[in-house]
């Protein structure tokens, strides 16, 4: 999906149960700096935030979980920026999506075994 220096979104598959996905989101997001803002199950939303840095205010980021079948679940984000423009705002994106997925995929695979 095209993104903007001020909003960017993506997605990916997982190959595992709605419910691994969610708790796996919500448990790997501290380590990520993530701060966590709401959780909603059954909606499948979560928001957080991330914090400043020196190229960016920080970034909204809302991240939606959805059930395909028993065990494939689908994970996208989508992230803001706080305030402002960020000539760096959508390179930022794509490292938070990156962390979030890696850490995701290595928590899921660790879970399982």
């Amino acid at each position: 999906m095209p993104s903007s220096p001020l909003k960017a979104a993506d997605d990916r598959q997982f190959p595992f149960d709605y419910d691994s996905v969610f708790d796996g989101i919500i448990a790997v997001m501290p380590q990520l700096g993530f701060g966590l803002k709401s959780q909603d199950r059954v909606i499948g939303r979560i928001t957080a935030g991330t914090g400043m840095s020196l190229l960016s205010y920080g970034e909204n980021v809302t991240i939606v979980v959805e059930r395909i079948d028993d065990n494939k679940t689908m994970v996208a984000i989508e992230s803001a920026l706080k305030v402002g423009t960020n000539l760096f705002g959508s390179h930022r994106h794509a490292k938070n999506f990156n962390r979030l997925i890696e850490a995701l995929s290595s928590h899921l695979q660790s879970a399982s075994r």
